[in-house]
């Protein structure tokens, strides 16, 4: 399977990445990342309960912003949003999702260019896209996805706050790898990376720099190829 680029040298990690983990640390400017995080929280605000809508009209709206500061102070404070606190299988807590069936192309300016760049980098087009909202104490628990409906690879934007995602053979306890996903990081898992793999998204940078640290909110972008016979309608 192609990818344009191959895990980055400049990329700050421990342990063994598997050789069908591919990663760019630096792929979207900040501009960039600022316009999808934009029209990532436009659509999830646009999904949440009334209730939450008004409470985040409370707050000056950062989303027509022009400036170009840190993307995750985009993000409003936690209490804004409408975090679940358990996922349906026990894998994510504190988060909220949707998969998007289009994104706002005539409501964020800029959006389209940003979405052909990232576009560029996926292998076939058969795909469904998922947006994963984690809460400042949000994670996600080691797990293998079900790839019942879903083909060999899935692709992830990281964006906000730093976090560590960590690789797990399950096979073989001692081999896997610490990752850390600045936000604008791209990466690709596929074939036995994809299936062979737990991974999980952790709550502090502890693991990687030794001194644990409150992580911030961040939104996922995750891209996924589906089986040729999958209906995403």
């Amino acid at each position: 399977m192609p990818f344009k680029r191959p895990f980055s040298a400049t990329a700050q990690y421990s342990g063994t990445i598997p050789s069908d983990f591919h990663f760019i640390p630096d792929f979207f400017s900040v501009s960039e990342q600022r316009t999808l995080l934009s029209a990532a929280l436009l659509r999830l605000d646009a999904a949440g309960s009334r209730r939450f809508q008004r409470k985040r009209k409370s707050f000056l709206n950062p989303l027509g912003s022009n400036c170009e500061g840190p993307p995750a102070e985009l993000f409003l404070p936690d209490d804004c949003y409408e975090f679940l606190q358990g996922h349906y299988d026990g894998v994510i807590r504190n988060f909220r999702e949707m998969h998007l069936t289009s994104w706002p192309t005539n409501e964020i300016l800029g959006l389209l260019p940003v979405l052909n760049r990232l576009h560029s980098l996926i292998p076939s087009h058969n795909i469904q896209t998922h947006l994963l909202h984690l809460a400042s104490d949000g994670e996600i628990f080691p797990h293998v996805d079900n790839v019942s409906a879903s083909g060999r690879w899935i692709l992830g934007v990281s964006l906000g706050s730093e976090r560590i995602l960590r690789l797990e053979s399950c096979t073989h306890p001692d081999e896997g790898a610490e990752i850390l996903l600045p936000s604008g990081s791209v990466y690709i898992q596929s074939d036995n990376v994809r299936f062979k793999y737990k991974h999980s998204i952790l709550k502090n940078s502890a693991s990687l720099s030794g001194i644990g640290q409150r992580m911030g909110q961040r939104i996922s972008i995750m891209i996924r190829d589906l089986h040729d016979n999958h209906d995403v309608s």
